[in-house]
């Protein structure tokens, strides 16, 4: 029965893997996978003698502490990071796009372009040597779907993470789905417009500045760490907070417990909070001028 149930819990991981379901560092970890066929042949050799039973755990506890510092500090991650500069051009067509970015272990700085800019997308990306960095585009009218993401190792113990700066053009109307893992990161939105947001929080310290014009939903799933939501003065917001484990603090907004509002001119924020683990900020910036530095 035992055997069964370690089969099936590998092979769902290994399924999940192979359909890119798991976050970089899981998936890195996951390479080690093979020690658990080492446990299962140990314990049939060796599981009837006590005597036995002992030496098999010091080899599997020899074999993961081995696995654990090839992990942390194999030649893979020592090395330097790898420079990487991409680039979009924006066609004069294109009014509207579609932009996922998967970003496993990164410290991530993305706000907008200069209004001069010619590009869509610029971005100034560091990676490790395994590493590669991939960015997929379409183009269908007067929409553009991108989506830059890693595959390869992304998992290194030592040091900072590499840092992931990214601008977007301000002419074009954006959804964004967002996809974070372990890293801090600074999502400067201001002098975006937006059509949706979707925004999975990973590991680490996060801020996010929203822009000034709503008729749009957001959505912001927290991790482990701390998330700051800054919102601009003026700005109707409806707020729906799903608490998690961490503390939800909220100011500027009228309301309580699980919904909160303001408001102003325009079409609101509808913006959905799930808090994670860690502590939750979502603040009103003082009135204007919108302070760029806050």
């Amino acid at each position: 029965m035992t055997l069964g149930w370690i089969l099936v819990a590998v092979g769902l991981v290994w399924l999940l893997a192979d359909l890119g379901y798991l976050p970089g560092a899981v998936r890195e970890v996951w390479r080690l996978w093979p020690l658990l066929l080492v446990a299962l042949g140990l314990e049939l050799l060796f599981g009837r003698d006590p005597r036995g039973r002992r030496l098999s755990l010091l080899v599997l506890v020899g074999l993961l502490l081995a696995a654990g510092f090839w992990l942390a500090f194999g030649p893979s991650s020592s090395g330097p990071f790898v420079r990487e500069e991409l680039q979009v051009p924006l066609a004069e067509e294109v009014r509207s796009a579609s932009f996922r970015l998967d970003a496993p272990v990164a410290r991530l700085e993305l706000s907008a372009l200069p209004e001069d800019a010619t590009a869509l997308l610029e971005a100034e990306l560091e990676r490790l040597p395994r590493q590669r960095i991939l960015l997929e585009r379409q183009r269908r009218r007067d929409r553009a779907t991108l989506r830059l993401r890693s595959e390869g190792r992304n998992l290194r113990f030592q040091g900072r993470a590499p840092r992931w700066k990214l601008g977007l053009h301000p002419d074009v109307r954006y959804d964004l789905d967002l996809r974070l893992g372990m890293g801090q990161g600074r999502l400067d939105l201001r002098g975006l417009e937006l059509e949706a947001l979707a925004i999975r929080a990973g590991v680490g310290d996060l801020t996010v500045f929203f822009p000034a014009k709503g008729g749009y939903a957001a959505r912001v799933e927290g991790g482990v760490g701390r998330l700051a939501l800054l919102l601009p003065p003026g700005l109707p917001v409806e707020l729906d907070v799903e608490r998690g484990i961490g503390r939800v603090a909220v100011s500027g907004l009228g309301g309580g417990g699980r919904r909160w509002y303001s408001a102003g001119a325009g079409p609101p924020l509808r913006l959905t909070v799930e808090a994670g683990v860690g502590q939750v900020e979502v603040r009103v910036l003082e009135a204007a001028p919108y302070p760029e530095g806050d």
